[in-house]
């Protein structure tokens, strides 16, 4: 019997029940690549090395080195990248500085964006990192509310430690959160954005007795920080799906499935709307093996998984990610992962190393059963 022969007998030789089975079976939808980004440590202008190379940190504003013009140059170039490769989209931190052209200048990446078909989604600080307006004096920018409302400056601590992060917003006061809802119309009806990565900042708890009454008040079992998190978005968000109901809003944990305390309980994802997507920093949770099969059970949410890989900060802008994408993604897929990505802000231009890297991921995200081979040949 010819090989081929062979295989079409054993195809036919499955019982009823069992092709029944295979196809009440949901098809795994296709993870997208979603690259997350600082401006100031970007190296796709043409000043790769005037960048700041270090973390950013919710209590400093993280300094834009280059030229204004590196801004427009670097992103467009990041945007022509990902249409060609299939990559998804990209997150911006530091989306809006007076020193890099402010609104006009993020008014043309999000065109230039939509226009070639890559989601532009800037990175916005609830209660620190600059508001929706990171750097420069605007109605939308934390300074310059502070400025304004001195009365609302608030420190938090970090949870599970004793540094104080100051000045901050108190997630529950209505004034702030009215700001946060302003905020986030004039982003929708002044920028063809995709939607926003929000953080709270640096696993931040505000200790005022309002946020204390608040976070109780929710009724669950997890931790503070992630209990801010909905005190603070539960109104915006769904606030911000009625305006736009497209639109993708991210709540950033910046933890990693073994950080959830009482996993898989995640009673948070009850609280806001269904279209909330929940980003996790999969660094950690991945170093394990098994990593997909211990963290089964994962309540069924829009989950983005983001890896600390492939940057100036962490040092590791020279590494080959190929064998851990591919160890790495088709867990995630298998967990249901509907956003995954790496670090986007090293250059692909002319640096076959990082386009090897993002290449690799679009491929192993629309396909999990990938082999090295494939992709190597």
């Amino acid at each position: 019997m010819m090989r081929r022969d062979f295989l079409k007998a054993g195809v036919a030789a499955l019982t009823a029940s069992e092709q029944m089975a295979r196809a009440e079976q949901p098809a795994k939808r296709e993870m997208k690549v979603l690259l997350w980004n600082w401006d100031a440590r970007m190296t796709w202008d043409d000043e790769p090395d005037r960048i700041a190379a270090k973390m950013a940190a919710a209590e400093k504003i993280f300094p834009y080195l280059k030229q204004p013009d590196a801004y427009l140059v670097g992103t467009r170039r990041l945007v022509d990248y990902c249409e060609r490769v299939g990559i998804y989209g990209f997150c911006l931190w530091g989306f809006l500085r007076d020193s890099h052209g402010g609104i006009k200048a993020a008014q043309d990446l999000c065109k230039y964006a939509a226009d070639h078909g890559v989601a532009a989604l800037p990175g916005v600080g609830l209660c620190s990192y600059g508001g929706y307006y990171y750097e420069g004096d605007h109605p939308f920018n934390l300074q310059t509310y502070l400025r304004k409302h001195p009365d609302r400056i608030s420190a938090a601590h970090e949870e599970g430690g004793d540094r104080q992060v100051a000045p901050v917003l108190d997630p529950s006061l209505p004034e702030n959160q009215n700001w946060w809802r302003d905020g986030l119309e004039w982003m929708f009806e002044t920028f063809q954005i995709s939607g926003i990565n929000y953080e709270m900042g640096d696993f931040i708890v505000n200790p005022s007795d309002r946020a204390v009454k608040a976070r109780a008040a929710l009724k669950i079992e997890c931790d503070e920080n992630i209990q801010e998190i909905v005190v603070a978005t539960r109104d915006l968000f769904e606030y911000g799906f009625s305006l736009q109901p497209g639109t993708i809003l991210i709540n950033s944990t910046y933890r990693g499935l073994e950080n959830i305390t009482h996993f898989p309980k995640m009673p948070y994802i009850d609280l806001l709307p269904s279209q909330t997507v929940w980003e996790y920093n999969l660094r950690g949770t991945v170093r394990k093996p098994d990593f997909a099969e211990l963290y089964q059970g994962m309540p069924e949410h829009r989950a983005y998984g983001y890896l600390h890989w492939f940057n100036s900060s962490t040092n590791t802008m020279d590494k080959d990610y190929v064998a851990e994408i591919a160890r790495v993604f088709p867990g995630a897929h298998n967990l249901d992962f509907e956003f995954v990505g790496t670090y986007g802000e090293v250059s692909a231009v002319n640096n076959p190393l990082a386009d090897r890297n993002y290449r690799a991921q679009v491929a192993w995200a629309r396909n999990p059963d990938l082999q090295r081979a494939e992709f190597d040949s």
